[in-house]
C-alpha cells in the first residue's frame, strides 16, 4: 500500500450502528491509524466529534442509523466551523445517501483497500 506508515499519524472518527460491521471496521482501522473513535449513531457521533475535535482529523460515517443519521450528523458537523474530511458508507447508491459536502462516498459492503485508498485521498497522503 502506498505510504501506508502515514495513517499513523491520523485520528479518526467511524460512526456505523450496524454492531458487525462497526467492530470488523474498528478492529482493521486500529492497526492502521493513530486512534479511531466509534459511536454508534449520529448523535453519538456528533458529542464525540464535539468533544474531541481538535484531536479528529478524519470522519467516516454511516447514513441510514436511529437517533440521528449521518447526513444530520455531518450538517451539524460543518455548522461547527472548518470540518475535517468526511467519507460516507452507506448500502444505497442513490441522492438520498451519498453527498457531494463530503470527500468520498463508499458503497458498502466496504473494500478495506479501496477505504484505506480513500483515507489517504482525503487526508491528502501520497
Amino acid at each position: 500500500m502506498m505510504n501506508e506508515p502515514l495513517l499513523k499519524n491520523i485520528t479518526l472518527l467511524y460512526v456505523e450502528d450496524d454492531d458487525y460491521i462497526r467492530a470488523m471496521l474498528v478492529r482493521f482501522l486500529r492497526r492502521r491509524v493513530a486512534k479511531v473513535y466509534e459511536a454508534v449513531n449520529g448523535r453519538e457521533g456528533l458529542d464525540i466529534f464535539i468533544s474531541n475535535k481538535d484531536d479528529i482529523d478524519l470522519v467516516i460515517t454511516d447514513i441510514q442509523m436511529p437517533v440521528m443519521s449521518g447526513m444530520v450528523m455531518i450538517e451539524e458537523i460543518r455548522k461547527i466551523g472548518d470540518p475535517p474530511p468526511i467519507i460516507i458508507t452507506t448500502a444505497y447508491n442513490d441522492e438520498l445517501h451519498t453527498s457531494d459536502k463530503v470527500c468520498r462516498n463508499t458503497i458498502k459492503p466496504i473494500d478495506t483497500n479501496q477505504l484505506l485508498e480513500s483515507i489517504m485521498f482525503c487526508m491528502g497522503v501520497k
